[in-house]
């Protein structure tokens, strides 16, 4: 074999391992993304499969311009990618400071037929500063570490529009999220200490405890037991919560102003039969729950 073939297949061989490469350092590009909190994020940036939509033109929704009922808590999943090694700060901006309450958590992963799912919540101070791999906690191949990050709206906040910034410093730069909250006119009435929870399992859909309380709600099926304190389980039945304290302080009769919004996701016309087998949409993901939650707050304007 000639040099001259030698040096074509060497020439080859670096362009292939040039694109892989090029591949991983793209995979591994320093990143912040806010996701809604029915799309939980795996150690690898992907939403998990239980909460993906069915459909392919379906994606995770966009947290640009998300509006918040007052008196009460919306919750949202920071995934935080950063190169191997690399030592990271993630910060919580807004204007004007301190107009919005910011409790963050770091999500900690369970292993579920094979999947890594988030579930525990470990409450971190700001700045939180940290890297990957985590030693305490190493998942092989980890890329992205996820927070919780909460935030309440005051009951006496103004009807106004307010920024928060989740903002990455890493390798001397900074990457912001922009958001720009509508603070909305709803005002969500105080949560007694119990009530309307799902007995979710750590592997079930994000929405899973959304349709319990659904069908509790509607329907005076039996709650089920609260999922334990401190996990991703039990924020999501408290955000439910404050859905349907919203949904009773504005319905004659549970229902009224819900299940006409439910059957029209569903593409179903028989309210007075819904109970009897209740279907929610099957194509749409986690993330059908917010639509409904949309409607709720559109019926307070």
């Amino acid at each position: 074999m000639g040099p001259g073939i030698n040096r074509a297949r060497a020439v080859a061989l670096a362009a292939v391992l040039l694109v892989s490469c090029g591949g991983a350092a793209r995979a591994q590009v320093a990143s912040v993304r806010v996701y809604s909190a029915l799309q939980r994020i795996n150690p690898f940036g992907e939403v998990v499969p239980a909460d993906r939509a069915g459909r392919a033109d379906i994606g995770p929704r966009e947290i640009l311009s998300p509006g918040f009922a007052r008196n009460a808590f919306a919750s949202y999943h920071v995934a935080v990618t950063v190169p191997p090694g690399a030592r990271f700060s993630l910060h919580v901006g807004q204007n004007p400071e301190g107009f919005l309450g910011v409790t963050v958590y770091k999500e900690t992963f369970l292993q579920r037929g094979g999947e890594w799912i988030p579930d525990g919540l470990e409450r971190v101070d700001l700045p939180y500063t940290s890297s990957l791999p985590d030693v305490a906690r190493a998942i092989p191949g980890q890329t992205t570490v996820v927070f919780l990050m909460e935030l309440w709206t005051p009951r006496s906040a103004a009807i106004v529009r307010t920024k928060v910034e989740p903002q990455l410093h890493v390798n001397e730069r900074w990457i912001t999220y922009p958001m720009e909250v509508r603070i909305l006119p709803a005002v969500v009435p105080d949560l007694p200490e119990t009530g309307l929870m799902g007995t979710a399992g750590v592997g079930d859909p994000a929405d899973f405890e959304a349709r319990a309380a659904l069908r509790t709600y509607l329907c005076n099926s039996p709650p089920g037991d609260p999922a334990a304190p401190g996990t991703l389980r039990r924020l999501l039945a408290r955000d439910v919560r404050q859905d349907l304290a919203l949904a009773r302080s504005l319905e004659k009769t549970p229902g009224s102003i819900l299940l006409p919004e439910i059957l029209k996701l569903t593409g179903s016309t028989d309210s007075a039969k819904w109970c009897q087998a209740p279907v929610f949409p099957r194509d749409l993901g986690s993330e059908w729950y917010l639509r409904l939650r949309d409607a709720l707050y559109r019926m307070v304007n």
